[in-house]
């Protein structure tokens, strides 16, 4: 039987029953792959066609994994490069450099997973307290951001690219004129 029910492993179709009427193992052992690589179907969905063409040669497979590899380690490198500055900058770069090798490897799969349940978790923890206190956490945190932008204003100078109507409007705040 060729085409889509050969391709696919039972775990991606866990509602398929095999022939004696039971449902097919999840846990089997993983199947070899090009070039002797094993892979664990608990952590692999299903692929396109031009992945499984590429995994079936097993010099271009090894091209790809280092491929992936240098642009997910690049996106992590520079995620840590962009961490301080002000904004968001580093997080989602590092999520995104995740993302990409948790395409190929397992070990970024399973941390992938483990952000992704710590997320999860701390927004749970978050809904369930008074609203007092996350009011109060909001405001903290909108005071931080603020004192940040102030410190590296003050440290740095005012920007010369500011229009002359904001660069006016900082020199009016204590410290910045």
């Amino acid at each position: 039987m060729r085409g889509r029910a050969a391709t696919y492993p039972a775990a991606v179709r866990p509602n398929r029953q095999t022939a004696s009427g039971r449902a097919p193992r999840v846990d089997r052992p993983p199947r070899p792959r090009a070039g002797g690589a094993r892979v664990d179907h608990r952590f692999h969905k299903p692929d396109w066609a031009w992945r499984r063409r590429i995994r079936s040669d097993a010099r271009a497979y090894r091209i790809y994994r280092s491929v992936v590899g240098v642009v997910g380690v690049l996106l992590l490198l520079l995620s840590a490069a962009t961490g301080w500055l002000p904004g968001p900058g580093g997080i989602p770069l590092a999520l995104l450099g995740l993302a990409v090798l948790a395409s190929e490897y397992h070990w970024a799969r399973r941390t992938l997973d483990r952000a992704r349940e710590w997320a999860r978790d701390a927004a749970e923890r978050a809904r369930h307290r008074p609203a007092w206190q996350r009011r109060a956490g909001g405001a903290l945190t909108a005071m931080g951001v603020l004192f940040g932008v102030w410190l590296s204003l003050r440290v740095l100078g005012i920007p010369g690219w500011l229009p002359d109507g904001a660069t006016a409007m900082l020199t009016g705040v204590p410290g910045l004129g």
